[in-house]
């Protein structure tokens, strides 16, 4: 990540490069329009920080930047709801055994 750091200490991000998943070539993306950080909780990750809207190829996405240590910075990639589910099971949900009722 290339990122701007103000005198308070705030981030905002520029530009990062992002490895190309068919080619394994690495990629220079530009930030473009970013909006002042929102403090935010990512519920799938469980990274607390910053959340940052901006522009990255025309279209508004959302970059995170985690307050935990170490530092780092993130964007969700979007999954299936079929891989979602799978990996993401919630206390109680169905994991497709069955009980047998014994104590």
């Amino acid at each position: 990540m290339i990122q701007l750091t103000d005198h308070s200490g705030k981030a905002w991000p520029l530009a990062f490069d992002w490895e190309d998943e068919v080619s394994g070539e690495s990629i220079r993306v530009e930030v473009d329009n970013v909006k002042p950080p929102i403090p935010y909780a990512e519920q799938k990750s469980g990274t607390v920080g910053d959340r940052y809207e901006c522009e990255i190829n025309g279209r508004r996405e959302y970059l995170y930047y985690s307050v935990l240590q170490p530092r780092k910075w993130f964007i969700l990639k979007p999954v299936s709801e079929e891989v979602y589910k799978a990996y993401y099971r919630l206390p109680g949900e169905a994991t497709g055994k069955r009980k047998t009722g014994r104590a």
